[in-house]
């Protein structure tokens, strides 16, 4: 795409062109210089500074991106020693077979099976650089374990459909620490690569890149906020705010800030060029903030909630994109349809707008999402009875066994804000707007399915499967638009880039000098079907790999 297209929808400008090599005066350099200091873009670093590298990595904020507003899940396997120390058996070869289900075919079965059997090795560097994991098991099905569990199942490991196809084991390897971790786990590889000498220019956005009389990259134009004026403690006060979870429930807010940043960067941005020796690393995030992008590559999830830092607008995709890299899988949108804890709703069914179910209540909430958003119409509802709402509004206080700000108060929202109550099955359709033949049909066969009088259509783990018999009947929207129960989604496309080293392809399938791409800039194994931690796993993976071919 070009910068003078319609669908541009970005902040990035056309390349500068120089027309001597001493065209530009530089204002600093670096042998690699990297955009977007998040999970990808510090792993990154850190490999490009043990490599002697001089770096000076750019971020449009202060770094974490995020990585270090997530969970802080590390998806990893092949037997590392937390698994071990919990009983649980792995290999590479079982961890990619389960994988393989997810990912697809978003990179070969070579990177796949590499990322796998490093994955250990990767999370034993992750420690090595300060990152703190544990081996106390979740003890229930979770969509993100509560505090003093630390190895979970976070994706379809568990799920009926699944376990028949590859080992089961539970991967899902969360920072230590109270709450969401991500903080937690940026800030350990952060504070390592500032030892070993990165040079950070904070609140600085990149604007273009600086090529010279014959097309190839020379350098990288951006927009800096001078440190300790009123329009930098502006900028910070508006990132940590839109970090809160409340600005996730109201999108008009989240609008409001990116205007005002973008306005102070505008009118009070000091232009700054830097130099690129050997190499640039794109590494900004993905595109899920930039609602216009969204709209035109993937509008299917135009109407789900966005989920990630202020700075996931896509400027780094766009900036591979002005110098002529191939982009692929913009259309891909991880809508996390999650609702479990508590287990009861996972107990009931989910219906489509027609009332007929369509997945099993169980698998991974990206799964629901996925088929909600490509094959019906992004609208769905949960079907439970009084005896599972009641179980779900116990299920759903504070406790040790679940994280109430994650997953407790959504699931009570949900129920007292998005919930239609029916007399009977017919009357809950008819208040629906529903086929009542096609969700009596649903509710009927699930009822003798979990009775043993028939051979479920959707097999599910034994701990959610139940009955929806006990009047009033309940149907909870979860629909991709339903602002009451909001459903996050993050992008997944990025720059095509060479599998074994990161370096970005134009559209020839040609590798572009000096630009390497990482994380949610490129496409990846996260790329496909999402589960928990495999995209900070290939911020990991992927950030290496980059690191190491740019020194190069």
């Amino acid at each position: 795409m070009d910068v003078n297209d319609s669908n541009w929808h970005s902040r990035v400008k056309e390349p500068r062109r120089e027309t001597s090599a001493d065209d530009t005066k530089w204002d600093d350099e670096a042998d690699v210089v990297i955009v977007g200091l998040g999970g990808a873009g510090i792993c990154a670093a850190l490999e490009a500074l043990h490599r002697g590298a001089n770096v000076i990595a750019i971020d449009r904020f202060r770094g974490g991106g995020a990585t270090r507003l997530s969970g802080g899940v590390y998806y990893g396997g092949g037997g590392t020693r937390h698994q071990m120390e919990a009983g649980e058996k792995d290999s590479p070869e079982e961890m990619f077979k389960y994988l393989k289900l997810e990912v697809g075919d978003a990179v070969t079965d070579q990177t796949l099976l590499d990322f796998c059997q490093s994955s250990n090795q990767n999370l034993e560097w992750l420690e090595q650089h300060g990152v703190s994991f544990g081996s106390a098991v979740a003890p229930i099905k979770t969509s993100y374990p509560a505090d003093k569990h630390f190895l979970y199942y976070s994706g379809n490991e568990a799920q009926a459909d699944y376990v028949s196809r590859a080992k089961t084991a539970r991967r899902g390897h969360r920072t230590c620490g109270k709450g969401l971790t991500g903080h937690l786990f940026f800030d350990a590889l952060f504070s390592s690569a500032m030892k070993q000498g990165l040079r950070l220019y904070t609140l600085s956005e990149a604007r273009r890149f600086i090529v010279s009389p014959d097309g190839a990259i020379s350098g990288i134009e951006v927009q800096q906020i001078d440190e300790g004026t009123p329009a930098a403690k502006e900028l910070d006060k508006l990132c940590d705010k839109f970090a809160e979870p409340t600005t996730l429930m109201f999108p008009k807010v989240a609008r409001k800030i990116v205007k005002r940043a973008n306005e102070i960067s505008d009118t009070e941005g000091v232009p700054k060029t830097i130099k690129i020796g050997k190499a640039v690393v794109l590494s900004a995030g993905g595109f899920v903030q930039n609602r216009e992008m969204v709209a035109h590559h993937a509008p299917k999830y135009k109407v789900a909630t966005a989920l990630g830092s202020i700075g996931c607008d896509g400027s780094g995709i766009r900036l591979g994109q002005s110098v002529g890299a191939k982009v692929d899988r913009m259309n891909y949108v991880s809508a996390w349809r999650q609702f479990n804890p508590p287990a009861a709703l996972a107990s009931g069914i989910v219906v489509n707008g027609k009332g007929e179910r369509y997945v099993a209540e169980d698998v991974y909430g990206a799964v629901i999402g996925y088929h909600m958003g490509e094959e019906h119409d992004g609208v769905s509802y949960i079907i439970i009875d009084k005896k599972l709402r009641k179980q779900a509004f116990w299920q759903s206080m504070p406790s040790s066994n679940i994280n109430f700000r994650v997953q407790g108060a959504p699931a009570l929202l949900g129920m007292f804000r998005s919930t239609t109550k029916g007399k009977t099955i017919e009357d809950l359709a008819r208040k629906l707007a529903m086929d009542s033949e096609k969700l009596k049909s649903s509710v009927d066969h699930y009822n003798r399915s979990s009775r043993g009088l028939e051979e479920p259509k959707f097999r599910k783990h034994e701990d959610f499967i139940s009955t929806i018999d006990e009047p009033p009947f309940y149907a909870i929207d979860i629909s991709l638009g339903n602002q009451k129960y909001i459903c996050p989604s993050i992008s997944l496309g990025g720059i095509v880039v060479d599998e074994t080293t990161g370096q970005a392809l134009d559209e020839n399938g040609q590798p572009i000098p000096k630009l390497y791409a990482a994380g949610k800039n490129a496409v990846g194994v996260s790329s496909n079907l999402y589960v928990s931690g495999l995209s900070i796993a290939d911020c990991v993976y992927s950030g290496r790999v980059v690191g190491r071919s740019a020194t190069q």
